[in-house]
């Protein structure tokens, strides 16, 4: 991986399609660290959202958890790699920097017509932008960003 990391937020709509652009600082991310045509999606492990990450980011999740479980081959380790890796998808990046959000990840990250990016460093997140500002323990700077982006789409 490079030095690239996954900054800043976005507020974006998702069509009746499930189509979602990707911003482009996300996008410049992901070319730099891979081929920049496919990202990642996948529920996340300790929130109600989805991550998102290049196809170069599972090689080291698999790494710390061969490193996590080593030795280790009971069911729990098998339910996790499962949760882990088994439900992520590949998802495409048309040449509008768009992607198709299955059924599957749109219910699992409850999204109605928004979706806002969160960027965590090595991956991303994206949010029913409701959920995000509802977490306990949110910094309120962070609640007053997605009010911001929420009230310029003139959704709040």
């Amino acid at each position: 991986m490079t030095d690239e990391s996954f900054l800043g937020n976005a507020l974006n709509g998702i069509d009746a399609k499930g189509r979602l652009s990707v911003p482009a600082a996300f996008r410049e991310v992901l070319a730099a660290r891979s081929d920049g045509r496919t990202l990642i999606l996948a529920p996340a492990e300790r929130a109600d959202c989805l991550v998102g990450y290049d196809s170069s980011y599972p090689a080291k999740v698999r790494a710390e958890l061969e490193a996590r479980f080593a030795g280790d081959y009971s069911g729990a380790r098998d339910d996790h790699f499962r949760a882990t890796f088994g439900a992520a998808e590949r998802v495409p990046i048309d040449e509008n920097g768009r992607i198709i959000v299955s059924s599957a990840m749109k219910g699992t990250g409850e999204f109605d017509r928004l979706a806002l990016f969160w960027g965590m460093g090595d991956y991303f997140e994206v949010w029913n932008p409701l959920h995000f500002v509802e977490r306990p323990n949110l910094d309120p700077r962070a609640i007053r960003i997605v009010q911001r982006l929420l009230d310029a789409r003139g959704t709040a």
